[in-house]
């Protein structure tokens, strides 16, 4: 697995719902033990992660070219679009690009 620097300075969304969740508590977690340890990496690790799955981006993942994200189709025009529920399956597509 090659891991592309360029990449992972693109800001891109490419962590999904469950992965921001795991973050949150994670980051939240390690946060929480770094005050009682005293540790700043760990307090490091911590914010590290709970901004991560708030800014839904991830530049590890970025790097090595993964993502958690998914849309119902991709964000972009359906091919049926009566069959997702995203933008109430319109003819302009409607989606919400976030």
């Amino acid at each position: 697995m090659s891991f592309d620097f360029k990449r992972m300075l693109k800001y891109q969304r490419n962590v999904g719902d469950q992965d921001q969740k795991i973050r949150y508590g994670v980051g939240a977690l390690a946060c929480l033990i770094s005050l009682f340890l005293g540790s700043i990496p760990l307090l490091l690790l911590g914010i590290a992660l709970f901004a991560s799955g708030y800014t839904r981006f991830c530049p590890l993942y970025a790097g090595m070219g993964r993502s958690t994200f998914s849309s119902c189709c991709g964000g972009g025009q359906a091919k049926k679009a009566d069959t997702h529920a995203c933008c109430g399956g319109g003819e302009d597509g409607g989606h919400q690009q976030s």
